[in-house]
């Protein structure tokens, strides 16, 4: 389906890409994503990158 267009995760801290009609990238996201926290947990590649690249900052 090529023309199902992606969006960000729900939860704000998150930097996976999430297909349309979803809104989190996993239970873990969906779970949190309603919390406060500042960082995200989820073990994706994209996540696991962008924490990388802020520690290495």
């Amino acid at each position: 389906m090529a023309d199902e267009k992606v969006k960000k995760c729900a939860h704000p801290a998150c930097s996976c890409q999430v297909d349309k009609g979803k809104r989190y990238c996993c239970d873990y996201c969906h779970d949190a994503g309603h919390s406060l926290e500042i960082s995200c947990n989820c073990r994706h590649p994209e996540c696991a990158a962008k924490s990388v690249a802020a520690v290495g900052t």
